[in-house]
């Protein structure tokens, strides 16, 4: 009897629980539902959990810094098989070498080169380069070579390495760290250093959130009022205008695009030496006149100097801020932007079968202030990043998180494929 009754006391116990745990989930998402109305526009598919970085609205009460990277590392797991595939990288669990990795208290990150002929972070504060709200708060950045021996990483910059000068003996433990933020190829010596980790704009490298730009969450969504208010003012106050300030003129794929835009859609201003629209026409970028340009405009060139896999720049992430509509030539992998980017936020020109078919609806989108709603609808409950004193410390909040948490060791067997892929 008392068997019985302890197994019955038991599945009680069990669904209880089961019960507790499904409405603690539940809470965000019943909140989010009562103090927000009903999202028509965008639309929150199965697979979102799986496939963007940044979180869904109903988050917003409990999302934090490191659930990027817990997200991150979901979706990069995924895209390491296809680098160990491709012998880019060797990925090697610390379990598998029959050891465990060893387990500090204090990370040490060494700023071996400059970065672009100039000190980075010397003399900055912990806070500063890493974020106050970083969780892990056990990371020392320094310049000083004293340290080479046994820091944990050093921090090399592409364009910055003398591999004269680098360490002859060098510590098995420790990370070598490669910084390379445009795509190209490296330098050939760079290949056989066999480096351990990458910062860069791809997207499964060690370190990349907030390469350039970076999702987040409003900490209180706009209501329908505001939201309605502010597409009011910005569809009846911006010209139907496309813009696009190009100072790089060896692209030439992306000139001549324009080129073909420009005959079905001539309503586009360009700024910089590559195309003398008018030769007196001068808008320096972070100037006043650019501030206006992007503040009156409905759309943006966002034609990316390469179209390589991942590579999304400032051009993207700032037209975004600045409440304009990009319009995205590469990179080829549609993807890659919309893991990172808010949802239905751009116009992708791989969508349409023909120029004449994007003039068509940038046409339609200037007419039509429902369709011109819907690319920005995500404003609502979003906001982007891409000042580099705002995404900064993101970036090496996520080293930190890798050095505490990482459970593999890592070898780049061609970083030159790995930088070269889908340009």
């Amino acid at each position: 009897m008392n068997g019985r009754y302890c197994i019955r006391l038991c599945r009680i116990f069990i669904i209880l629980l089961t019960i507790s745990i499904l409405f603690l989930w539940l809470i965000p998402l019943i909140k989010f539902y009562f103090n927000n109305e009903k999202i028509n526009i965008i639309v929150f598919d199965e697979n979102f959990l799986d496939n963007h970085l940044y979180p869904p609205p109903w988050y917003i009460s409990n999302w934090t810094i490191n659930d990027y990277f817990i997200r991150k590392d979901n979706i990069k797991k995924f895209e390491d098989k296809d680098a160990i595939n491709k012998k880019q990288k060797i990925i090697i669990e610390y379990d598998f070498l029959n050891q465990k990795k060893n387990k500090k208290t204090n990370y040490t990150i060494l700023e071996y080169t400059t970065v672009f002929n100039a000190p980075k972070f010397c003399g900055k504060s912990q806070d500063f380069i890493f974020g106050k709200q970083c969780p892990y708060q056990n990371c020392r950045y320094t310049c000083n070579r004293n340290f080479s021996s046994f820091a944990d990483v050093l921090l090399m910059h592409r364009s910055d390495i003398n591999f004269n000068q680098l360490p002859i003996e060098r510590n098995p433990e420790q990370i070598w760290l490669y910084w390379h933020d445009e795509p190209g190829g490296v330098q050939k010596q760079a290949i056989s250093y066999q480096f351990n980790w990458t910062i860069s704009y791809r997207f499964n490298a060690e370190v990349n959130i907030g390469a350039y730009g970076l999702t987040i969450l409003r900490n209180k969504p706009l209501s329908s009022k505001e939201f309605n208010s502010y597409i009011n003012q910005q569809f009846n106050n911006r010209q139907s205008n496309a813009i696009w300030f190009v100072s790089n003129c060896k692209s030439k794929a992306r000139i001549n695009y324009y080129k073909q835009l420009y005959l079905h859609y001539p309503l586009i201003k360009v700024y910089g030496h590559c195309i003398l629209q008018n030769k007196t026409n001068h808008c320096h970028r972070h100037s006043q006149c650019e501030f206006s340009e992007l503040s009156k405009n409905k759309f943006y060139l966002a034609f990316e100097s390469q179209s390589c896999r991942d590579y999304i720049t400032e051009k993207f992430w700032r037209s975004l801020a600045y409440g304009i509509i990009p319009i995205v030539f590469g990179p080829h992998n549609k993807q890659s932007i919309e893991k990172i980017a808010p949802p239905n936020s751009f116009i992708y020109t791989g969508d349409f079968i023909s120029v004449s078919k994007l003039a068509k609806y940038l046409n339609e989108i200037s007419r039509n202030r429902t369709l011109f709603k819907e690319y920005h609808q995500w404003r609502r409950f979003y906001e982007v990043l891409y000042r580099p004193e705002d995404i900064e410390h993101y970036r090496f909040c996520e080293l930190c998180y890798r050095l505490n948490t990482n459970q593999n060791r890592i070898y780049y067997q061609n970083l030159n494929t790995f930088f070269l892929e889908e340009c």
